[in-house]
């Protein structure tokens, strides 16, 4: 296994990802297990691509597994605990529940709870070995903020804030179907927003960019590479669309979804490479898409357009057809 680690990184992170991930998001479907339990093992799914990145970057650099920085764990470990008991609180008060999936407080017992904190023990230590000098191009260091690259972490914010707005002006000019709100500055907007940063959607950016891509570029441009990355992206999604968290439809109700999560690829891929590899940046990117529609309006067929759109601006403003030339640029200097 560590000789596959060394020789085929990419493909041993494709085979550990998915088995993490498949094993724990398919557990509600082959048994009959409580809610609270259920919504523990999507939690636990969610960090497969990144215990993979992370496992393998950790045995090719002859390490061990370790909390490098305390502070760092600390700090993410009670931010994301706090988030997490605020999302489960807010599923009562009208929160997005996955379909009914999420338990409510009195819905979860002290072993939910228990198997609820595996999570955030694995995101708080990857995060916590940013600072460690000893691992072979720790991609890690990426997610540590930087003023240098506030221009980058704003756009991965405001992005999709400033396309979903954009079309519901443009919709309500040309009678185009709109939501029926602007903004709703709800408190539950926050919570999401968080929720996808620390417990699901932005962590699994440590393993698709900070690794994958990382990986890919090597060979590959990043017009291949974006591409490859979303048709694994989307097939690792395959379980939500039998477990409910999503569906219950299965693989038919998953391939429509490219339509939309194509563009994505290189939007994602793009702000990656033009912020310096910065994790950060595209974790914000990833968190604001998935609450973007709880808090702002839009005009769904014109902001599938406008991501078309701005997706081919990616393209031609990273040439992303020419191949990178790739430093190790998570080396100790």
């Amino acid at each position: 296994m560590k000789d596959l680690f060394k020789i085929k990184p990419v493909l041993s992170f494709i085979l550990l990802t998915f088995v993490i991930t498949y094993t724990f998001w398919f557990l509600p479907v082959i048994f009959s297990i409580p809610k609270d339990l259920g919504f523990a093992s999507f939690l636990i799914g969610c960090c497969g691509p990144l215990v993979a990145g992370y496992a393998i970057t950790v045995i090719n650099s002859d390490e061990k597994f370790q909390v490098k920085s305390k502070p760092i764990f600390f700090v993410v470990f009670i931010v994301s605990a706090i988030v997490l008991f605020l999302r489960i609180y807010f599923v009562d008060k009208g929160m997005e529940d996955a379909n009914g999936r999420l338990p409510t407080i009195n819905e979860i017992s002290a072993l939910g709870y228990i198997v609820s904190v595996i999570p955030l023990f694995i995101l708080g230590a990857h995060a916590s070995n940013a600072t460690n000098k000893k691992l072979k191009e720790n991609y890690l260091t990426s997610f540590i903020y930087k003023n240098n690259k506030l221009k980058w972490y704003l756009i991965g914010v405001f992005l999709f804030i400033v396309l979903s707005l954009l079309s519901y002006f443009i919709g309500s000019m040309a009678s185009v179907n709109v939501t029926d709100f602007i903004i709703k500055p709800e408190l539950i907007s926050f919570i999401g927003f968080f929720s996808h940063i620390l417990l699901w959607g932005g962590n699994e950016e440590f393993g698709w960019r900070g690794f994958l891509q990382k990986e890919m570029q090597k060979k590959y441009n990043p017009l291949i590479t974006a591409v490859v990355i979303i048709i694994l992206w989307r097939f690792w999604h395959l379980p939500l669309h039998y477990n409910g968290i999503y569906s219950t439809g299965g693989i038919i109700d998953l391939l429509p979804g490219f339509i939309w999560t194509i563009p994505l690829a290189f939007i994602f891929s793009w702000l990656y490479n033009k912020s310096s590899y910065s994790i950060l940046a595209v974790i914000l990117l990833h968190a604001m898409l998935n609450n973007v529609d709880e808090a702002f309006g839009s005009s769904k067929t014109i902001l599938a357009a406008s991501v078309w759109l701005f997706a081919v601006f990616c393209i031609l403003n990273d040439k992303m057809w020419k191949k990178k030339s790739y430093h190790l640029v998570y080396e100790k200097k």
